[in-house]
């Protein structure tokens, strides 16, 4: 398909929404002094270079403004794919334009041209059903108007991003469950979406296979086709707290656009939550005592034949890698795998000769659930089996990280392959079951508190959570690390033998 070609399709699909643009522009009359600084924002946005700004704009949101231009100007699948980034050009030069023409037929409106006299010797009388189109025409449209949904999330995007408000995870988040509104409700005004959208991407989330990206029957397959193979298959459905999320995501998209246009913007997303009949511990499970044996009986403890080959016996000891320290830190402080694996050496330090883990956000890449910090003493046992000596061989190395090989991953979370490697291993050696996975440590560190009695408020402490009731409401919820060691001391899991564990230091 030669340029010239390509161009006259684009200039002929946008003049046809220009057009459509500037009637209703004209009923609504000129920008207000937001809508200009949304319009100025758009094409600053569409002047990205660009693979850079669809890319931005999302897979989801490409894949409908291609298939919606190609369909209309009647390009082929084979042309369409061949030309697909040039096509995606001309679509955002195109925008520009139309963007460009929009402000200047606006900016018309607020001024009136006289300079051509009126014949009015040649003017007939004004009829009553010349009137009563007068009327019509002047009265302003109903439909509500205004930046389509997915211009209005690529600018809360771009707002995100400025800020480093959204951490990579939190941005994928939004961005998913928005392009999947968009999939499935269409992308349009945002004040033309009404509360039966809501409910009806509520029920599509209900039925919506979990992991669909990954299973062979709905891999690739378009959301309502995929949701139609979940029932077909009898897939699993996405959790609860999934759902909850998605609708929490869209909410807060909703909030924010409320804040940002002249017209109110409807909460069409609240209250819609399901209510979560499923507790912490049905989701995930503690590891059973016999599941924690054969985790410190394997190769990671006892010696494997190599760093890539750790499932199998050998002679490689591993007690200087993170493989081997983070299921214990897990079983003994209780701690979520990411804040194990973003920690610092400075993060190991101590009190009166009582050392403790320092859990706490601090550059921009150290992150704490609900931003709780907290310390958490090390158990005895810990300190038996060198954590402190393996720290401080870091420190030596000129490090500054207590874990250097864990590397910052796509969603910005240091725990993103620890977390596959963790689960691959017990997968591997037996003692994976479907609800257990290295979160599964933190329940074995709150049971082991309740089994030996620690006051509800220290455990909740130790474990970040916030205080219940009265508990939360009242003093600044600091304990001393002294009345938190004595604590972590009285912790044991006896049923437990790691006796081989132990060396010589």
């Amino acid at each position: 398909m030669e340029h010239s070609e390509l161009r006259a399709k684009v200039e002929t699909y946008f003049l046809g929404q220009l057009e459509r643009g500037i009637a209703r522009r004209s009923s609504l009359g000129p920008l207000t002094d937001e809508e200009k600084t949304r319009h100025r924002q758009s094409v600053d946005l569409l002047k990205m270079p660009n693979e850079d700004f669809w890319r931005m704009m999302g897979r989801e949101n490409v894949r409908s403004e291609i298939k919606a231009f190609c369909e209309s100007a009647g390009i082929s699948d084979e042309d369409c794919k061949n030309h697909f980034w040039a096509i995606l050009d001309e679509i955002r030069k195109a925008k520009i334009g139309s963007y460009e023409a929009m402000e200047a037929h606006a900016e018309s409106l607020n001024h009136y041209n006289f300079s051509t006299a009126l014949n009015s010797s040649v003017r007939a009388p004004m009829t009553t059903d010349d009137a009563s189109r007068c009327t019509t025409r002047a009265t302003p449209s109903q439909q509500p108007s205004g930046p389509l949904l997915s211009e209005l999330f690529a600018q809360r995007l771009a707002d995100a991003k400025a800020a480093g408000e959204w951490s990579p995870k939190a941005l994928e988040d939004y961005q998913s469950w928005a392009e999947l509104f968009i999939e499935l409700q269409g992308d349009r005004p945002i004040l033309t979406y009404l509360k039966a959208d809501a409910r009806e991407f509520k029920t599509a989330l209900l039925s919506l296979p979990a992991n669909r990206n990954k299973k062979p029957q709905t891999r690739g397959l378009p959301a309502k086709d995929a949701i139609e193979a979940a029932k077909e298959y009898a897939l699993p459905t996405i959790a609860t707290n999934t759902v909850n999320k998605a609708l929490g995501r869209m909410q807060a998209i909703w909030k924010w656009a409320d804040k940002q246009l002249d017209a109110d913007v409807a909460d069409i997303f609240g209250p819609m939550k399901l209510t979560n009949v499923t507790s912490a511990r049905d989701e995930h499970h503690p590891f059973s005592m016999e599941q924690l044996q054969t985790i410190f009986d394997s190769p990671l403890y006892t010696g494997c034949k190599s760093k890539r080959f750790r499932t199998k016996p050998g002679s490689t000891d591993m007690s200087a890698t993170s493989w081997y320290w983070l299921p214990l830190l897990g079983l003994w402080t209780g701690a979520r795998l990411n804040e194990l694996c973003q920690l610092r050496i400075e993060d190991i330090d101590d009190e009166d000769g009582i050392p403790f883990l320092k859990i706490h956000e601090g550059d921009g890449t150290q992150r704490v659930k609900f931003g709780k910090h907290r310390v958490v003493p090390l158990h005895p046992t810990l300190t038996k089996l060198g954590v402190l000596q393996y720290a401080k061989h870091q420190r030596d190395k000129g490090g500054d990280r207590l874990f250097p090989e864990l590397k910052l991953g796509s969603s910005g979370y240091y725990s993103d392959q620890a977390s596959k490697d963790f689960s691959n291993y017990i997968q591997s050696i037996g003692a994976k079951t479907p609800k257990t996975s290295f979160h599964s440590f933190r329940h074995n560190f709150k049971d082991a508190c309740r089994h030996v009695g620690i006051n509800s408020d220290l455990n909740d402490i130790l474990l970040g959570h916030a205080l219940p009731g009265m508990s939360g409401r009242y003093g600044d919820g600091k304990v001393p690390v002294k009345v938190l060691h004595n604590a972590v001391c009285k912790i044991r899991y006896d049923a437990v033998g790691m006796d081989h564990l132990y060396k010589e230091f």
